[in-house]
């Protein structure tokens, strides 16, 4: 019967993956050895840079580097289709030993689709170096089929709220860009005890195209890799009613107690107090302060994915960029407005 519950319980575990996947990535600094540009980069050349960040700023533009202003803020929206493998279960009833059900049930498919909509603030502390940070939050919708014992397919829909820290690192060589980007994102969703902590790594390289007339407007493409680490762990409580609001209609409890029958006794106890408790329900006995206890392993079905994405930047100010996931079991859409001043100025 533990698999029945499964269906708001599990899916609510997976709501974590999916917001932890917004990028922060920052492209920093270029060069061109364009003739047409030659002007524009000699101006920079002889610039007094006269504001406080990022650090080493004035040198760069000695070089010829152009560089971003130092403070930025970004407004993000994100969307992720995600496959997701569930190793382990755990159950336990009204805080009793969870039980390991692992190996009594088995689980179909399970997919994770998310909507996301995050605020980034940023700071380039160095010319190569951008510190940003994320908080924001979201909906998701999880699909989870169960085969065995029984076969049933549910729709869980939640919302969550997520934070967190991350740094890019970022290079040129000409109009050739490489940035990696790092970030540990934490998802917070009320059935959960703890918030869900992911880290995802990208590495992008890309080319960026400036306008004849106007070097401070640019276009840029590029492509990479997406990597994702998650908590493999995820504890929480759901109440009986929460999970089945609805249940009564057509629920085999015969077939149910059959199968716990062949359980081992310490997985039979606790699945059959399920059961008892989800047909005094469907009888119209309130069970309200009936819950199921879980402790769930799961871990995302491919880790890396391609991305491929472009930037307009309008000018100094004005950024929008917009990143594509492919392949491996997961698909990702961003798209970043980004917008950027200069910060304070040095004290004469």
């Amino acid at each position: 019967m533990k698999l029945t519950d499964m269906r708001g319980l599990f899916a609510v575990l997976f709501v974590g993956l999916l917001f932890c996947s917004v990028a922060g990535f920052g492209q920093g600094m270029g060069m061109s050895d364009n003739p047409i540009y030659k002007p524009y980069y000699d101006s920079l050349k002889q610039m007094n840079y006269p504001y406080k960040l990022p650090i080493l700023g004035k040198q760069a533009y000695k070089r010829g580097y152009d560089i971003q202003y130092a403070y930025g803020i970004s407004g993000i929206y994100f969307t992720q289709r995600q496959d997701i493998d569930i190793q382990s279960i755990q159950i336990g009833f009204n805080g009793s030993q969870m039980v390991d059900l692992s190996s009594f049930i088995k689980f179909g498919p399970t997919v994770a689709n998310t909507n996301a909509y995050t605020v980034r603030p940023d700071i380039w502390l160095l010319p190569f170096l951008n510190v940003y940070g994320i908080i924001g939050g979201g909906t998701t919708e999880t699909n989870v089929s169960l085969i065995e014992p029984i076969g049933f397919e549910t729709v869980q829909n939640f919302k969550a709220d997520s934070y967190g820290l991350g740094v890019t690192l970022a290079g040129a060589v000409g109009p050739i860009f490489l940035a990696w980007d790092n970030n540990y994102n934490f998802v917070d969703v009320e059935a959960i005890v703890e918030p869900m902590p992911a880290f995802n790594s990208s590495l992008r390289i890309g080319h960026t195209i400036m306008s004849p007339s106007k070097p401070q407007k640019s276009l840029s493409v590029w492509g990479g890799v997406f990597y994702q680490s998650l908590q493999n762990d995820t504890k929480g409580s759901l109440n009986l009613t929460e999970i089945f609001p609805d249940f009564g209609n057509g629920f085999v409890f015969d077939s149910l107690r059959d199968w716990s029958a062949t359980l081992p006794p310490a997985q039979r106890l606790v699945v059959n107090q399920i059961i008892d408790a989800l047909e005094e329900m469907s009888n119209g006995v309130d069970v309200e302060n009936a819950t199921v206890d879980y402790l769930l392993e799961k871990k995302v079905a491919a880790p890396f994915n391609l991305i491929f994405g472009a930037q307009y930047q309008f000018n100094k100010h004005w950024i929008l960029r917009t990143e594509l996931g492919v392949f491996g079991k997961r698909s990702q859409f961003l798209l970043n407005l980004n917008y950027r001043i200069p910060g304070l100025k040095k004290v004469r």
